[in-house]
């Protein structure tokens, strides 16, 4: 075994840390560190990771931090981590780290009740929930997400990545505007946006309740002020308290981030007029909005509407192509709303830097859509 320097060792837990927080596959988790730490691992031919005894110490102490740490996935995810870890020490005839064992049998323990457990009602709320967590510009953000794919707006998908990624390397195209997000699910584009200052108004939106709850919970854990909407539609201003106490507030110390709702499946758009910001907003996203060929109609209307109200207003949409006929759907719309559609995907590949983000890119595209001035 040739040996390691710390910092090669450092270097090798941090970026463990990065895809355990993720919840990578675990075998696609081994063969990232394999391809990118090759003296960590006994051979070319196997992914057995070599663990001493001091690698197995830092591991527990930086990677399997379960339970109290709100930054950590799922008890099954963990689970599945630790079994890794001990097969490989069988296979390979070595002690494992006694700390690393309690914590599997803390694991595998019936969960306790706890009082936030019930929802709002009082009802016991037997969904179970991963927070993923993302290394993005030397600071940690976690996400609330459910575990299955029961509701759209409770996952973050992979175009949500992909925006971001955007928003990251183009920060240039966002200071200083008016933003509406449509679609804004778990929140990770507006909690990116808070990256990047100063910024006029951030409005996210959604239609379900259960939707905008997490939306705004998620925001909060990230240490986001907002401006709650969800129930109201009185956007008089709102006392903010002590100014100084706020970071993302803009000049006119008012806050930034502003969460309601709103329904795209709207006959006459005019309503949006009672909603302040929408229609002044310069930049509108949207990440894995076209799902359903019957919202698409919807959707575009929305864009036109909006992109009609400001001159120099621009949409960037990411989506993932699930469905051909339901993109097409989609694109035809734009089409019939003599929309201008500039597909930015590999212009944007290219010159972009490298993500914080794991996600498959194959199927994602990004759109840039605007309307030509007559």
């Amino acid at each position: 075994m040739v040996e390691i320097s710390k910092e090669n060792e450092n270097s090798f837990i941090f970026r463990m840390k990065v895809l355990y927080n993720q919840m990578i596959h675990i075998p696609v988790l081994l063969n990232t560190l394999k391809i990118e730490f090759p003296l960590f691992f006994e051979n070319d031919t196997t992914n057995l990771i070599h663990l001493p005894m001091s690698l197995q110490e830092q591991i527990d102490s930086n990677v399997i931090i379960i339970l109290i740490d709100i930054n950590k996935p799922t008890r099954g995810y963990c689970s599945k981590f630790i079994k890794m870890l001990t097969q490989t020490l069988e296979r390979l005839d070595k002690e494992v780290n006694e700390s690393i064992l309690e914590k599997f049998l803390e694991i595998i323990s019936p969960i306790p009740k706890r009082q936030d457990d019930d929802d709002d009602d009082g009802n016991e709320d037997n969904t179970e929930y991963c927070w993923k967590s993302y290394y993005v510009q030397d600071k940690w953000i976690s996400l609330k997400n459910e575990n299955a794919y029961n509701l759209v707006g409770m996952t973050t998908w992979g175009a949500a990545y992909q925006l971001s990624d955007f928003i990251l390397s183009n920060q240039n195209l966002f200071i200083d505007q008016k933003i509406l997000e449509l679609g804004s699910g778990t929140g990770l584009v507006g909690i990116i946006l808070d990256f990047i200052k100063p910024l006029k108004k951030v409005i996210l939106t959604d239609y379900s309740p259960k939707v905008l709850k997490n939306l705004k919970f998620n925001m909060e854990l990230n240490n986001i002020e907002i401006q709650d909407f969800i129930n109201d539609d009185d956007d008089d201003d709102v006392d903010i308290g002590d100014n100084e106490k706020i970071n993302n507030v803009n000049k006119d110390n008012e806050i930034i981030n502003v969460v309601r709702v709103l329904d795209w499946e709207i006959e006459d758009l005019n309503i949006l007029n009672n909603y302040s910001g929408l229609n002044d907003s310069n930049i509108i996203l949207g990440a894995d909005i076209v799902y359903e060929p019957s919202l698409c109609k919807y959707l575009v209307s929305i864009l036109y509407f909006l992109l009609e109200r400001n001159e120099n207003s621009v949409a960037y949409i990411s989506s993932t192509i699930r469905n051909q006929s339901t993109f097409s759907i989609f694109q035809k719309e734009l089409k019939d709303k003599n929309l201008t559609v500039i597909d930015i995907t590999k212009q944007f590949e290219q010159s972009s830097p490298t993500s914080p983000f794991i996600y498959d890119r194959s199927q994602i595209v990004l759109y840039k859509i605007y309307l030509e001035k007559k």
